[in-house]
């Protein structure tokens, strides 16, 4: 057990680039960081960090280190989990993350199956968009995030695995009742007269609804409303006549607020989505379950794609 948090002290040394950020992040003082370090230097019988005047940098040997460490640490953790799940009378542990998508589209029927395979697990699922959830699930806080594929800049590494499995289309939602639909047909133009919210801070959606406009020779829409609450962006779609890039599977879910879309053709795209994780969690019986449930709840939504297990 030494060993263990030893590792995760080093980890979270090597990853902030000083003691002292370290030392918050575990919430630990910083002396006792340094000691737990010095140890694990002795027990290797080498330096694993050069100590600089602001920060520290991995030795050659720490650099080894770190290439096996979260390996190992979340094998132990795999253990840890998976064995308090299956005791009789213990729970272990799972913390996932989801994009607003999965969480709201797919998870309840993840958990089910979760639920229902492990029963003395218990689930912590957390919501959020990629950009939160992914540095989250590489330093270890949480197994699995489901939800937009990572790109370049994510920079997750060769130890994490992502698999495909929809690519999910996105298209502007109003009311079913917005005035918009007293017309024969919808312009771009039309819309600029309604207000416009973001959802979930909306990078991606922001960027193409200003490349529609702009091929349009008008200027983007004002957005008078940015939302991480999808209750929120809902009701003021639903009932405030707002006007929202929405991904379509969100639109099923809130079905009973009757939502409709506005028939833009050149108003289409679509991005890759999926699950990543740990490679060390290949064989983990929760993740595979969750994996599995993934892959059947969103074959409707796109063809699945060829994957592991």
């Amino acid at each position: 057990m030494h060993d263990i948090w030893r590792l995760r002290h080093f980890l979270a040394v090597a990853e902030t680039g000083s003691f002292h950020a370290a030392a918050r992040h575990l919430n630990t003082s910083q002396p006792a960081l340094t000691k737990s370090i010095r140890q694990l230097e002795e027990a290797f019988g080498t330096e694993l960090f050069m100590r600089l005047p602001r920060g520290v940098r991995l030795t050659e040997a720490g650099e080894n280190l770190h290439l096996r460490a979260r390996e190992i640490e979340a094998a132990w953790n795999a253990a840890v989990v998976e064995i308090g799940a299956q005791a009789s009378g213990l729970g272990g542990v799972m913390r996932i993350g989801g994009g607003p998508v999965y969480s709201a589209a797919y998870f309840p029927g993840v958990l089910a199956d979760l639920r229902r395979n492990f029963p003395n697990l218990r689930v912590s699922a957390l919501t959020g968009v990629g950009s939160e959830l992914l540095p989250a699930l590489k330093v270890g806080d949480i197994r699995a995030y489901a939800g937009g594929v990572p790109d370049n800049s994510a920079e997750m590494g060769p130890q994490f695995v992502t698999e495909v499995l929809y690519n999910q289309e996105n298209a502007l939602f109003v009311a079913a009742d917005h005035p918009l639909f007293q017309q024969d047909q919808i312009s771009a133009r039309d819309t600029l007269a309604y207000p416009w919210l973001s959802l979930f801070s909306g990078l991606q959606a922001n960027i193409r609804i200003e490349e529609f406009f702009a091929r349009h020779d008008l200027p983007p829409p004002p957005i008078a409303l940015e939302s991480h609450s999808l209750q929120i962006a809902i009701q003021m779609i639903a009932g405030h006549r707002f006007i929202a890039c929405m991904p379509v599977p969100l639109a099923s879910v809130f079905a009973g607020t009757r939502l409709r879309q506005i028939d833009l053709p050149d108003f289409c795209w679509s991005i890759p989505t999926g699950v990543t994780y740990h490679r060390a969690s290949v064989g983990f019986a929760p993740i595979m379950t969750m994996l599995r449930a993934l892959r059947r709840l969103t074959a409707a939504a796109g063809r699945p794609w060829e994957v592991p297990g």
